[in-house]
């Protein structure tokens, strides 16, 4: 083949990230600066400990990447693929694929690149690759070398697009009504009048010390359904116990904050000064998506086909969300509580009121961690107050099951949902099931246990569930041995790469198990490490970032953790959304091909973290020693 002229060199660089980003003067200016290199097999591009002299691009062929601690003769300029060779490579390099961009920003390369076979790379010089780093912001974030910063392929597409727009957008940012106060004195009347002078839906309500708030639904309510005279004082009518947030918070976290108290304003308080107060109103039409429509369509639900219309629509939410490009937690948090608000409400719909003052219906697993997206298996339990029964309870926890079937939530096949007796059951009964899950520990009572721990209390008295892990703490004292056998299964699973950092697919089939391989082990092994810490936090991210807090490990390699597993629950939404939309069942698999070349060096890399995750677990809970 013959080497590639000028025009091509250009044409070569204006296809591969983060080059397509430049404007075509710079990108005609380092196309001139390309030079091309031929090497043999064996034949070494870049030594360890050696300064680079510029960004390899391969063109064709294949290079390896040694770990340092290869020993070989400084003299030697070739390496055959001998088995002390083939031991220490640790990245495999192929056409349109760079390096050392590392070596090329702090000075030095940590490892030895070496051609695999016969191998054609072009060679931008350092001097012109840091030049088009200091005068192109959007080509230096692509080639920050921590993970956490590296942008998505589709920020790289379009840069911060939507998802700054809304995720990374303050309150502040977007219109905040002034306050309009009244004394708790001021009539019904003159509050009103008040609320119309101001062009607001809300008032400010000065009682002695405290501030509350008076909306126009409170004041209709008050004249027309109480019957209340409208010279009667609105000082009874506020709320004083104000939802509040700070002017400088993000504006998605007003709007998780709004789904889940159900109210549609938030007074905005600096300390004791209050700017104003955020109407939802104002808020959604900032960010337009149907997420406030389903919150207010399952409050309003009087029934379940009511309720199932609601259900329905997440779907649409979550397809939205994710076409704008919004971060992969943030989806989880907002899915989360609508999902719980839905459960909540099925079961007020479904049970007395008796049954709700003693009992506390819980989710499990990923829906109690907040990082169910699409719907998957359900995972429920109810516990009950000791020495309280319900004839009726068998049909109620079995409508509860067939409702969220016919909502579209699979039936688990652990059989782990309320409809099951062995996860109905009294606070006696939960206490005496943790003893024999600690003391005298299964394979599937491991299973059980990890499931329970992450339970997070969605209807009814949660009391009770607090009650039951009081006791599994105590036990837990008293059975240390327990961590390690419970952490054992984060390292159950092989990482799905290869040797040469190739993705390993399923047998018979052409896709890999991301939950498995990736999502799992970082899951169970953050889940044993806030067993052992007693971290009441359910959710991964911020049980990783508790854990960094208390210096279990440097707060880097947290941020790559929580980075490693928000990328790959994003790959596992894009999968399942694809498959939901051709009609395939949802799975936790999917196929690396369907990737852009962007997309497979992030999850490879988030693959690598994972095994060095591995790698503290086995250390810290001494698995090594476990038979």
């Amino acid at each position: 083949m013959a080497i590639p002229d000028d025009l091509d060199q250009k044409t070569f660089l204006a296809q591969l990230p983060p080059f397509n980003q430049l404007p075509e003067p710079e990108l005609e200016r380092l196309a001139q600066e390309l030079t091309v290199g031929r090497y043999a097999a064996g034949e070494v591009l870049l030594k360890a400990g050696e300064k680079p002299v510029g960004l390899f691009i391969v063109i064709d062929g294949a290079v390896w990447e040694i770990d340092d601690a290869l020993s070989a003769p400084d003299s030697a300029k070739t390496l055959g693929p001998d088995s002390s060779t083939l031991l220490c490579i640790t990245s495999f390099y192929a056409s349109e694929d760079t390096f050392d961009t590392r070596a090329l920003l702090e000075g030095a390369s940590k490892r030895s690149f070496v051609a695999a076979e016969a191998t054609r790379c072009y060679c931008l010089p350092r001097t012109a690759f840091l030049q088009a780093v200091r005068d192109n912001p959007g080509f230096a974030r692509f080639y920050d070398l921590n993970i956490s910063q590296r942008p998505t392929p589709r920020q790289a597409a379009d840069e911060v697009r939507e998802l700054s727009a809304f995720t990374v957008t303050k309150i502040q940012d977007v219109y905040i009504h002034p306050p309009t106060y009244v004394a708790a004195e001021t009539t019904i009347h003159e509050a009103a009048v008040a609320m119309k002078a101001s062009k607001t839906n809300s008032v400010l309500v000065r009682h002695g010390d405290e501030t509350g708030i008076v909306t126009a639904t409170d004041l209709r309510e008050a004249a027309i359904i109480e019957r209340r005279s409208l010279d009667a004082t609105v000082g009874p009518l506020a709320t004083y116990d104000l939802v509040t947030m700070a002017p400088d918070d993000f504006l998605f976290n007003a709007l998780l904050r709004m789904t889940r108290h159900n109210i549609s304003r938030l007074v905005i308080r600096d300390g004791p000064t209050i700017h104003g107060v955020l109407e939802q109103i104002d808020l959604l039409s900032y960010w337009s998506n149907h997420s406030h429509l389903i919150a207010l369509q399952i409050e309003r639900a009087h029934s379940k086909e009511e309720l199932k219309w609601a259900s329905r629509d997440l779907i649409n939410v979550i397809r939205d969300l994710y076409a704008k490009g919004i971060k992969i937690r943030y989806i989880m948090q907002l899915v989360s509580e609508l999902n719980k608000k839905m459960l909540r409400k099925l079961f007020e719909l479904l049970a007395p009121p008796a049954l709700l003052d003693n009992a506390c219906l819980l989710v499990l697993g990923s829906e109690g961690r907040e990082e169910q997206v699409l719907k998957t298996d359900q995972d429920n339990a109810l516990i009950l107050r000791d020495e309280f029964s319900w004839p009726e309870l068998e049909r109620i926890t079995q409508a509860f099951t067939e409702s969220l079937l016919d909502f579209g939530y699979p039936r688990c096949p652990g059989n782990i949902m309320v409809s099951n007796p062995y996860w109905t059951k009294p606070v006696a009964a939960f206490k005496e099931e943790l003893f024999q899950w600690i003391v005298h520990p299964t394979h599937d009572s491991f299973l059980q246990f990890a499931i329970f721990f992450d339970a997070k209390a969605v209807a009814g008295d949660e009391n009770l569930l607090r009650h039951v892990k009081d006791r599994m703490h105590r036990l837990l004292g008293d059975y240390r041995s327990f961590y390690s056998q419970f952490a054992k299964a984060t390292v159950a699973f092989e990482t799905p790469l290869g040797f040469f950092t190739n993705f390993v697919l399923e047998k018979n089939r052409n896709e890999l198990d991301i939950k498995k391989g990736g999502i799992f082990p970082i899951v169970h092994g953050v889940r044993s490490l806030a067993l052992e810490y007693r971290l009441p936090q359910t959710n991964t991210i911020e049980r990783i970032t508790a854990l960094s807090q208390r210096n279990l490990f440097e707060a880097s390699f947290g941020t790559e953790l929580i980075e490693a597993f928000s990328f790959m629950s994003a790959l596992r939404t894009q999968a399942g959304l694809r498959k939901i939309e051709h009609g395939a069942a949802q799975d936790n698999y999917m196929n690396p091909k369907e990737l852009n070349k962007l997309e497979r060096e992030r999850l490879r890399d988030s693959f690598k973290i994972v095994n060095e995750f591995k790698k503290f677990i086995t250390y810290h809970f001494k698995l090594g020693m476990i038979g």
